[in-house]
């Protein structure tokens, strides 16, 4: 991949990101009040399926040229599509990943600031951790989803507000909410440029917060009130951590409260919401690649006219049997690829179509497989041999550019010396 191509890509997933993000700030309040916070927390998915979404190639639209343009196909020049971004390319790529390495410093800052406030952790006869300091907790901390406790827990809480607390803390862990917040994190490392990615990460971590009150509420519905009484003891939260469900993380306490006032969603209507929520999930993921600008190449195999200097390369495969390896096109410097001895020695054929990146000076800034028949038997001699090789640069106003090329390698056996017209090698 080339910086072009990283410097598009974060184009593309940064409108595709940032349009779902505001999708999602305008949807979770209404899909909350009717389908529960639940569904409303499951609808924050959406974010990172957009950026996989721009990750996947964009759709191709082989584009057939004739007349002239086919005369300079066959001759081994190139339809120019200059790269994005020009010369600035590699100093806004440099500026990002700079920035993207001091927001993840940061992030891991506040995660060693907050461990480091909890003391030496002491484990009681359940399994579960006690802190030295009351700060940020209770909390479900670290990837594997460890329970730590404030210091004063047993004397804070009544014997019913820390059962409900504990069941809190424990959907947190059974959902691996931690991990979704490390992903959140992540993109917002990447994305430390967008303040969209900001304003989601607060409001991705209240809706989580609200999802685990709503189905704590919905198994223990004699308990609002002790799981109010619990959340206004609750001091906020002096050290958030990035890679922590905090009991009360910062998040709106009037917000949580007003919740525990309206009945639980029932088991129907969660289910249209979730099934609502999946249908808008899958076809925003979709509209995101779809909406990405198609990669135009110039198809040379399309209408292609002969020229007289496009001669097959010829490679002598060994034995008794002749192998040829013929390219459609006329370049500088070809060097064949080598037939395989196994597929000259079972008298196999086949076709790899390559794409490749030309630098302005003619050489191959890059190359990939698009297709070949049959597959893995002539890609790698094929990607080895393309490597060497060198075009006829496109030219736009009388300067040469970067472009992009297919290149169709046909692997063929030559008859034997002697064989009548028409025969099988």
């Amino acid at each position: 991949m080339t910086q072009a191509d990283v410097f598009r890509w974060l184009l593309e997933s940064t409108c595709a990101s940032s349009a779902v993000i505001v999708l999602v700030l305008l949807l979770r309040r209404p899909l909350r009040a009717m389908f529960g916070a639940n569904v409303a927390y499951l609808l924050w998915s959406l974010v990172p399926m957009a950026v996989l979404a721009a990750s996947i190639p964009a759709p191709v639209v082989h584009v057939s040229f004739s007349g002239a343009v086919s005369d300079a196909l066959a001759a081994g020049t190139m339809v120019a599509m200059p790269a994005t971004g020009g010369a600035l390319v590699p100093w806004w790529l440099a500026i990002w990943c700079a920035g993207a390495v001091a927001a993840a410093m940061s992030q891991l800052a506040a995660q060693w600031r907050f461990h480091r406030g909890l003391g030496t952790l002491r484990i009681d006869r359940d399994g579960l951790l006690h802190a030295e300091s009351s700060a940020g907790l209770p909390a479900v901390v670290g990837l594997r989803g460890r329970i730590v406790l404030p210091a004063d827990f047993d004397l804070r809480y009544s014997a019913a507000e820390r059962a409900l607390i504990l069941a809190h803390e424990r959907i947190h862990r059974a959902r691996a909410d931690v991990a979704g917040n490390a992903l959140m994190a992540g993109l917002r490392c990447a994305y430390w440029f967008n303040p969209l990615f900001w304003i989601a990460a607060d409001r991705f971590r209240r809706d989580q917060e609200l999802a685990c009150d709503e189905t704590v509420i919905a198994r223990h519905p004699q308990s609002r009130r002790a799981y109010g009484e619990a959340m206004v003891k609750t001091q906020l939260s002096a050290m958030p951590a990035p890679l922590a469900c905090h009991w009360f993380g910062g998040h709106p306490l009037k917000e949580r409260i007003a919740m525990l006032k309206h009945p639980s969603p029932g088991a129907r209507r969660t289910t249209v919401g979730l099934i609502l929520a999946g249908s808008v999930i899958a076809g925003t993921a979709y509209a995101a690649w779809a909406a990405r600008p198609a990669e135009r190449i110039a198809d040379t195999t399309a209408q292609s006219v002969p020229h007289p200097q496009a001669r097959p390369v010829v490679a002598q495969a060994g034995g008794r049997a002749h192998a040829a390896t013929r390219v459609d096109i006329q370049s500088k410097t070809t060097t064949p690829p080598k037939y395989p001895a196994g597929a000259a020695a079972s008298k196999t054929t086949g076709k790899v179509v390559m794409l490749i990146d030309v630098a302005a000076d003619g050489s191959v800034a890059d190359a990939r497989v698009e297709r070949s028949e049959p597959a893995g038997v002539f890609d790698q001699v094929t990607l080895d041999a393309v490597k060497g090789w060198k075009f006829e640069p496109a030219m736009e106003n009388g300067k040469p550019v970067a472009g992009r090329i297919r290149v169709p390698v046909t692997f063929e056996m030559d008859k034997p010396a002697g064989a009548p017209a028409g025969g099988k090698a």
